[in-house]
Formats: C-alpha cells, structure tokens, sequence
C-alpha cells in the first residue's frame, strides 16, 4: 500500500491524515495553493498523522519560511511523540511553534 496524504479543514486548522514523509510531502507541497489560505496564523493539526519523517518537517520548514514572506505565522497543533523527537534531534524545535 503506498503512503498518502490528506488535508481538511476542521475548526479552523489544517488537519493533515496519513503520512507525512518523503513519498507524500512533494505531492503535497505542489498542491499547497488547495490547501493554503488566508488564516493567521495557519493552525497545522498532526493529531491524525500517523507517520513523519526528516521530508516532512522540511515541509513545514519551508511552509514557515513561505508563511513569514506572507507576514504570516505557523503554529503546529497535537504533533506525535515522532514529530517531537526528529523535531528536537534536528535542531528544528527553536524553528517551529509546536503546541
């Protein structure tokens, strides 16, 4: 079974289900104008992503750097102790608002 990734709106946050990693984020990043809107901040929800690698943090690496030329912020909601801990080994952590 091929990873997927899927995206959805749900109280006012992005909520990505599926994987986030090197086989879905650059379908995702290439659809991003579906997914982008005008919200401020742009809550990222996690809660239903089941798995994350090093690409899918460089997503939302970039996706803070494309948000800040918007004046815009990123702000990560119920990441997975997964997230957390490539997050943190990477040195990422002081470059991400993760709640």
């Amino acid at each position: 079974m091929s990873a997927q990734l899927s995206w959805q709106f749900d109280n006012d946050a992005l909520a990505f289900t599926g994987e986030l990693t090197r086989a879905t984020v650059a379908g995702a990043w290439r659809e991003r104008a579906q997914w982008l809107g005008e919200q401020n901040p742009l809550v990222v929800s996690l809660a239903n992503v089941e798995r994350v690698d090093s690409a899918g943090v460089a997503m939302l690496l970039q996706l803070k750097k494309y948000l800040l030329q918007q004046q815009c912020e990123l702000v990560i909601h119920q990441p997975s102790q997964q997230f957390k801990a490539i997050v943190d080994v990477s040195g990422a952590a002081t470059l991400l608002d993760v709640q």
